[in-house]
């Protein structure tokens, strides 16, 4: 049977990645073009930390880009650049917000409530909101350790002294106090010992009772009658165990009986053949982090593979994705039905795949990022290099989320990849990545786990 060789796979896949890296190529240069775009311009009192390119978003989704940043008048005057589709009412609010405290400044645009009408392409936004700077929170800061200097001052000084001689004067007053109590309660406590005493006296008089053979403990050492039931006892109990070596009753049969041994010993043969597949699990851990070039952030995520056979494994993970989730609520009023789309950027997404490797291809299928897809793998140079691509659903009513990849580890716990992630995005989120993971056998565990143990002994 006639079989492809690698080098005829191998060009016909860069044929292909030339072929898409032209097409994005095409795509990235439209985008960088004002064209389909508006231009709004908002005044801040002050945009410390907003950069040119950063992201103009409305409910969490974006919706244009930040332009030419000039000083005016004495404030930061913003340009800004809108998806032609967007459309926002006159009394939209503009505020410069960040990612985390000390993540990356963006724009934020507020629509109002009042249908008054819609911004035109070049006015100004006049309600503007400015990002609280760090500056102040400095400056509180610095006030603390101020008060927290004066507190201190002045307990070093004279009458700082004077009040911690009061608090040890209190202190030899309350010793004092304690040893009134003391000598006032002094026949309490003789009271107390002489109870002592009594229970004494009372425990050797017990003593006395056993010695002379009453009570039950008494008749348990000193009377025969107590020691020849006991032995009638022992005597019951060599019977037993005659009856046992002679093969009488159950357990007779299971200690005389070979037919039972060979049971016993099918049962722990098949018990040892059941772990001795458990020892042939692999279980391989799995952290990585991809730098979105277009977004400028970090994707990272964690999972663990669990290989029950060298070409079959199940893989488990989370993703912390800078997009997040989506969730849409649904209005309606006396202006009619309307639909709100916001982002939950907090939420981990879920991975739960199973994978079957045919020769050099692998193919996966599960939940991707939350969401249902496939993924195919072509393994190449001793399963050293990867070629990824990957298909899942994306947010509700909006195109699938594709991705395609290479990978390479050039080292036996360490990779590096780069690709293309959600090329077909119709929410603007396409976006070049590159990236570095780690890899971790059970065994890799072991031996580096050993290696520090030896060396935290040595």
């Amino acid at each position: 049977m006639y079989k492809t060789s690698t080098e005829i796979k191998v060009g016909i896949f860069v044929l292909a990645a030339l072929l898409v890296t032209a097409w994005m190529a095409i795509r990235l240069g439209g985008f960088k073009s004002d064209s389909g775009y508006y231009r709004l311009d908002a005044v801040f009192d002050q945009v410390s930390g907003l950069k040119n390119g950063v992201s103009v978003e409305v409910a969490g989704i974006s919706v244009g880009r930040v332009g030419q940043i000039t000083l005016l008048d004495g404030r930061a005057h913003v340009s800004m650049f809108i998806l032609s589709g967007v459309t926002l009412p006159t009394d939209t609010q503009a505020i410069v917000k960040a990612q985390g405290i000390l993540g990356d400044k963006y724009v934020e645009l507020v629509p109002g409530r009042t249908g008054e009408g819609a911004l035109r392409a070049g006015e100004t936004i006049s309600n503007t909101q400015s990002s609280q700077d760090m500056t102040v929170l400095m400056d509180k800061l610095s006030s603390v350790a101020d008060d927290l200097k004066l507190l201190t001052s002045s307990l070093a000084k004279d009458g700082g002294g004077q009040e911690l001689r009061e608090i040890m004067d209190n202190i030899r007053e309350m010793s004092a106090n304690l040893n009134q109590l003391v000598k006032e309660n002094g026949p309490g406590l003789t009271e107390t010992l002489a109870s002592l005493d009594r229970v004494s006296k009372n425990l050797e008089g017990i003593t006395a009772r056993v010695s002379s053979g009453q009570g039950t403990l008494g008749q348990l050492i000193y009377d025969d009658t107590v020691v020849r039931e006991l032995r009638g006892s022992l005597a019951s109990l060599q019977d037993v165990a005659g009856k046992i070596s002679s093969g009488q009753g159950t357990l007779g049969r299971l200690v005389n009986d070979s037919g039972t041994a060979d049971k016993i010993d099918q049962a722990l043969d098949s018990v040892n053949e059941y772990l001795e597949k458990g020892d042939e699990i692999v279980v391989a851990l799995d952290f990585r982090a991809d730098f979105m070039t277009r977004f400028n952030f970090l994707k990272g995520g964690a999972g663990v593979r669990i290989y029950t056979s060298p070409d079959r494994y199940y893989l488990l993970g989370v993703t912390a994705d800078y997009f997040g989730s989506y969730e849409r609520k649904d209005f309606s009023g006396a202006g009619g039905d309307f639909t709100q789309e916001s982002r939950n950027r907090s939420k981990l997404k879920i991975n739960a795949q199973i994978a079957q490797r045919f020769y050099d291809f692998v193919i996966r299928g599960g939940i991707i990022e939350s969401g249902a897809g496939v993924g195919i793998d072509y393994l190449l140079m001793d399963d050293d290099l990867t070629l990824t691509f990957e298909a899942f659903s994306g947010d509700f009513d909006h195109n699938p989320h594709l991705r395609a990849m290479a990978t390479w580890r050039f080292w036996k716990f360490m990779y590096v990849s780069a690709g293309y992630d959600d090329f077909i995005s119709d929410l603007h989120r396409s976006s070049p990545f590159f990236g570095l993971g780690f890899w971790f056998t059970d065994d890799d565990l072991k031996l580096l786990l050993g290696s520090a143990g030896s060396f935290l002994t040595s």
